[in-house]
């Protein structure tokens, strides 16, 4: 099969992520359309090529070798307000589409204002902060399946969200194509304070270096009362409490990671589940990293810490 004129060779992908660290894409392509989607698709498999979905690059470590197979990029999709919300493309800024939302006066995504990533992305970890989740106004997700080739829309149930987690994340052959979300109307001015507000806090409280965002996932209450019940009652007057869980990056801080470096990768001394590349890191560098905190929390506080990065090898 003759390749689609826009599939690139030998690419790099540190650019496209939020790291800047990652070796090449064999091949890569962006996409715009179902119609450009489902040609690279088609020549890949003709070509016996893995496939692999590249969002906004947050919470992604690409390997220094780079990958096989050929990577997929969306184009954004301009948003499409509705009278009860806003469908829009999976490859639109998270970011961008809460400042749209928030100048037309719809309540419901002002808790992601800063944060970076694409809505796919989002959707796909059920992305969350200051109480808020994706999954709370998801009504439906328009997925390609890459094996039976076809668009397929999943309701909020068929999603399965959970903590950082969707059936997406099960499912590597579906590809998020666009998301609906569910928004309520509200006041203008009192939306953009709370928007601002947590830009804000994200500028104050997260390292403007290179980092791929919060590298573990919180550890359930249950787990650190139950192993390490010193640990809980710092955790308790500290307020690194949310919910369920306790804050990875007070667990690290509180073992004395906090500024500890491998080469140019270093913990965060502003936020300590942030691993920063502090120029010219890679990803073996950051792989050591993990593996010393993990194992630090294991001999320390008979935790275990589990990544919520993915790792393209």
């Amino acid at each position: 099969m003759k390749k689609p004129f826009n599939i690139q060779n030998n690419i790099p992908l540190a650019p496209y992520t939020t790291y800047k660290i990652g070796g090449p894409a064999q091949f890569f392509v962006r996409v715009a359309s179902l119609e450009e989607l489902s040609l690279a698709i088609r020549w890949a498999k003709a070509e016996g090529l893995s496939l692999r979905f590249l969002g906004g690059g947050s919470n992604l470590l690409i390997s220094d070798r780079g990958v096989n197979g050929l990577v997929i990029t969306l184009a954004a999709h301009e948003p499409n307000f509705l009278e009860s919300g806003v469908k829009v493309g999976a490859g639109y800024g998270l970011s961008k589409l809460v400042n749209d939302s928030v100048k037309q006066g719809l309540q419901g995504l002002e808790w992601a204002a800063g944060i970076p990533g694409q809505v796919g992305g989002a959707v796909r970890g059920n992305a969350g902060a200051f109480g808020g989740w994706i999954a709370n106004n998801i009504t439906a997700v328009e997925v390609y399946n890459t094996q039976a080739e076809r668009l397929e829309v999943f309701k909020k149930e068929d999603c399965h969200f959970d903590y950082r987690d969707s059936i997406f994340k099960r499912r590597p052959e579906l590809l998020i194509w666009s998301a609906t979300f569910s928004l309520t109307s509200a006041d203008r001015e009192s939306l953009e304070k709370i928007a601002k507000e947590h830009r804000h806090y994200r500028r104050e409280h997260h390292p403007i270096l290179p980092s791929a965002g919060c590298v573990f996932k919180n550890v359930p209450v249950n787990e650190v009362m139950g192993r390490a019940p010193e640990l809980w009652s710092a955790a308790q007057l500290a307020r690194a409490v949310s919910g369920q869980e306790v804050a990875a990056g007070f667990i690290i801080a509180q073992a004395g990671l906090a500024g500890y470096a491998v080469g140019p990768v270093q913990v965060s001394t502003q936020h300590s589940n942030f691993l920063v590349n502090r120029g010219g890191a890679t990803a073996q560098e950051v792989h050591q990293l993990i593996s010393y905190i993990q194992e630090t929390i294991k001999r320390v506080y008979h935790l275990e810490l589990v990544p919520e990065l993915a790792f393209w090898e």
